[in-house]
């Protein structure tokens, strides 16, 4: 990672997302029930209530997902009788005038097992309008805090016992049509298998509340925290050789870090980015290139 998180990712993405849309999304009157359909073996969902001609216009697309599911599964039988696409849905959100439904489409063309994706449509409900990522996302703040957030929980799915690839916890993909769904207190990024995480992991879904979107520049804050634990990103400020027991990491923001547990690996790199994170009580650190963390303490 030659260059740090934010720079390669708000500078290109700040192009994309910086479309600023500052929807308001009014409570509707009218209730929104949901059902799923079936066409030619593929699974949808419907919706009945609510405004009529928003309802008729997000029926539409979310049946022609399914149409197009059995096309394409019609198509790779004719190559063979054992191929197959599938296609299934799921209600994730269905509250304050906005609905968002899930797909998780499989593929098989052979080989040891199908092949997974989701793509997820997000709606406001009083005028059948997709709810896109720069409608929630769009100021360099934003891209900001999104990116460091994403990157935390990665680490808190690491620590937690998830398989998380090591060097997709700093490097992720991430765009304008990453799939999210949305939930009472935020949404939720939807990392394809393979993306962050090897297949057996399947789907790794990860949570970012908007008061951490809209919230203190993180970057630019000490004071500024992502949920429940302190989180810091810089760079080590001259040469990194590695980590050894008491050694202290001096950063780029002017901070100085202890390594305060017995923990030796060599490596030399210069400037390498960093973050630290407070996990219950304690502090710990994790350069780039390397594979581990270690625990730390602040000494300025």
């Amino acid at each position: 990672m030659k260059k740090s998180i934010l720079s390669c990712f708000v500078a290109i993405l700040i192009f994309v997302f910086i479309v600023p849309q500052h929807s308001s999304f009014a409570a509707t009157i009218l209730p929104v029930k949901t059902k799923t359909h079936d066409y030619k073996g593929q699974k949808y969902v419907q919706l009945t209530g609510g405004k009529k001609s928003a309802i008729d216009k997000i029926n539409k697309e979310l049946k022609l997902h399914a149409v197009t599911a059995a096309k394409v599964n019609t198509d790779v039988k004719k190559e063979n009788k054992s191929h197959f696409y599938s296609s299934t849905s799921s209600t994730r959100y269905n509250k304050n005038n906005q609905i968002s439904v899930v797909f998780i489409d499989a593929i098989y063309t052979g080989g040891a097992h199908e092949m997974f994706s989701t793509y997820t449509y997000n709606f406001n409900l009083d005028t059948g309008k997709k709810i896109e990522m720069k409608d929630i996302v769009y100021t360099e703040s934003q891209i900001s805090n999104m990116i460091i957030s994403i990157s935390y929980n990665l680490t808190l799915l690491k620590e937690s016992g998830r398989a998380i690839f090591d060097e997709n916890i700093f490097d992720f993909p991430i765009s304008p049509d990453t799939p999210f769904y949305l939930y009472d207190g935020g949404i939720v990024i939807k990392f394809q298998p393979y993306e962050v995480a090897p297949f057996s992991e399947g789907f790794v879904d990860v949570k970012i509340p908007y008061s951490v979107i809209n919230g203190p520049d993180i970057a630019k804050s000490n004071s500024a925290t992502v949920p429940s634990s302190s989180y810091i990103e810089s760079k080590i400020d001259d040469d990194f050789e590695g980590y050894d027991e008491d050694n202290l990491y001096e950063l780029s923001n002017g901070q100085i870090w202890k390594q305060v547990e017995y923990k030796y690996s060599y490596t030399y790199s210069y400037r390498p980015d960093v973050i630290i994170y407070k996990d219950g009580s304690r502090y710990y650190m994790k350069v780039e290139g390397m594979t581990d963390k270690v625990q730390v303490e602040r000494i300025k």
